[in-house]
């Protein structure tokens, strides 16, 4: 049994997620009965159907991705592909939404196609990474979900079309996906390109997002059901008048988001919420507090401070 398997240059095999399954079984088993290890990336793999790594693996490139599949190490999806995921992990067990010790993705570049989701990684605690990762031309479907908690993703590029193509938001798109609850994850140096939608959560716990920035992204944040302690700032938003989208607060007493960034065509862009309330910015630059009580109301901390100094 081994700790790391590197991969040679792909060549004369016809069924590359066979060989990487193969690899994989030469891994050390962990407590849980799955592999645990490194599988290092010397090349761009094409893969005719969805890869599926042990819970506590990692899969590393050997050089830093770039934008381009081609000057990358990673995965490429064949003419013939089949199914609704390029690459994923295992749960531990069935019930283990949080157990992914020493999951990784690391130096990757994975390139999709329209309406199959790139990446879905599950992690847990610190001895898991995602880190330079480049998701791109997975079209009318998410580039990267995230599941599990305590843990960093930071230099992710994703981007629904891929380099050469057409830049303009892709209807059905989301970058990145947390559609779960997840914990004490911090996500910094990220990029949603051409997307419907930037970021999208549903039950974040003390989840710090910094350096986000959008382009060609119709809707940069959108949460659907209960945030307790989001801590978002440096966001640069271009190419929308959008910055945050709330259809629902589950536990208003709980609620609390801190955002600011900047709005980066100017005034105007908005904050949407339930009730069918609006804030809308009066520059480009917002600093805000959104919380609740018996429903969830914003502070605007930037026009608090401009009023105490007149």
């Amino acid at each position: 049994m081994f700790a790391c398997e590197i991969l040679p240059t792909a060549e004369k095999v016809t069924d590359w997620c066979d060989y990487i399954e193969r690899a994989q079984d030469r891994l050390g088993k962990s407590g849980s009965g799955q592999r645990s290890g490194t599988i290092v990336l010397t090349d761009r793999y094409p893969l005719k159907r969805e890869l599926v790594l042990d819970s506590h693996v990692t899969i590393e490139g050997s050089v830093r991705a770039k934008h381009h599949s081609g000057s990358s190490h990673g995965f490429y999806v064949a003419d013939d592909f089949e199914g609704d995921t390029v690459l994923s992990w295992r749960k531990p067990r069935t019930d283990s939404n949080h157990s992914n010790f020493g999951a990784g993705i690391y130096q990757i570049h994975v390139e999709s196609k329209d309406g199959v989701n790139g990446v879905s990684f599950r992690g847990a605690q610190q001895s898991c990474r995602v880190d330079n990762l480049v998701v791109r031309n997975f079209g009318a479907a998410t580039g990267l979900a995230l599941h599990g908690d305590t843990y960093t993703v930071r230099d992710c590029f994703v981007d629904a079309v891929k380099g050469g193509g057409r830049s303009a938001t892709v209807d059905g798109a989301t970058a990145f996906k947390l559609p779960e609850r997840a914990y004490s994850l911090a996500l910094n140096n990220i990029t949603s390109h051409n997307c419907e939608v930037g970021l999208e959560a549903a039950d974040l716990h003390q989840v710090a997002i910094t350096n986000f920035e959008t382009e060609t992204t119709r809707q940069p944040l959108l949460f659907t059901y209960n945030i307790i302690g989001a801590n978002i700032s440096n966001c640069t938003f271009r190419h929308t008048d959008e910055i945050l989208k709330i259809t629902r607060a589950r536990w208003p007493k709980d609620y609390l988001i801190k955002l600011n960034g900047m709005s980066a065509d100017g005034s105007g862009a908005t904050v949407r919420y339930p009730d069918d309330l609006i804030w809308v910015s009066p520059s480009k630059v917002f600093d805000l507090v959104i919380e609740g009580d018996k429903g969830i109301f914003i502070t605007d901390l930037k026009k608090q401070r401009r009023q105490s100094f007149s």
